[in-house]
Order: structure tokens, then sequence, then C-alpha cells
């Protein structure tokens, strides 16, 4: 990247900092206002925003389908993810599932527990923690 900035960096110089690049920096310039004006140009350019304009309304609809249609995935598997939780029933005060920190281990279910929140604003000895601690 630094290369190509260094590189640029030289091709900007050498078109502003010297009078031949200057009369490359015109020529270049000429030569795309001519192609601009061309009206070969101006009829491909007409004829690109003709299409445009008459393909917009159909790709709108194709967009709003298509979120339609993801929303309704979305807001169905979060209903589901709600209903399974509903139906182990354990869940803490925020309503996070108690069950959902499983882990397996081979055949082997480990059940995890909440975790302990801290409150910065009290002592570690009121907290349970300090040097008496391990």
């Amino acid at each position: 990247m630094r290369l190509i900035t260094l590189g640029i960096g030289a091709a900007l110089g050498y078109l502003l900092g010297s009078q031949e690049g200057r009369r490359n920096l015109e020529k270049m310039s000429n030569n795309a206002k001519n192609f601009w004006q061309d009206p070969k140009t101006q009829q491909k350019v007409h004829e690109a925003t003709e299409t445009v304009k008459a393909k917009a309304p159909v790709v709108a609809e194709q967009v709003t389908t298509t979120a339609k249609d993801v929303t309704e995935k979305v807001t169905d598997k979060v209903n589901e993810i709600k209903d399974n939780q509903d139906a182990k029933g354990q869940k803490d005060a925020a309503g996070a599932d108690l069950t959902q920190g499983n882990v397996k281990a081979g055949s082997e279910k480990i059940t995890v527990g909440t975790d302990t929140v801290s409150d910065p604003s009290q002592s570690l000895e009121n907290e349970g923690g300090g040097p008496d601690r391990y």
C-alpha cells in the first residue's frame, strides 16, 4: 500500500511540478473533456440512464420482497428460540436461560451455573474476595 501511495505521489509531483508534466496533464484533461462531449459517449450515457430508470422499480420491488421475507424468517426464528427457552423454564431475573451454559464433553453433560456479578463500588472483602479467599 505504501508503494502505491509513493507511486501516486511521484506521478502527481511530476504532473504538477514540471512544465512537461503540466503539458501532459493539460492534454489528458482535454482528451477527457473531448471524450465526454463526444455524441457517441453521450448517447451511451443516455441509454444507460434510461435502462436504470426502467429497471429501478423492478429492483426496488425485489429488494422490498426479499427484505420482508428475511424479516419474517428472523422473527419466526426468534419466536422459536423464545418458545424453547420458555419450555425449559429455568430463567434468572434478567430472563437469561440458566441451562444455556450446558456443555457436552463426550457423552457426559456438564451443567454450568450463573456468573457471579461483581459491584465495582464494593470492596472485594465485602463481596467474598480479599486476601483470605484462596
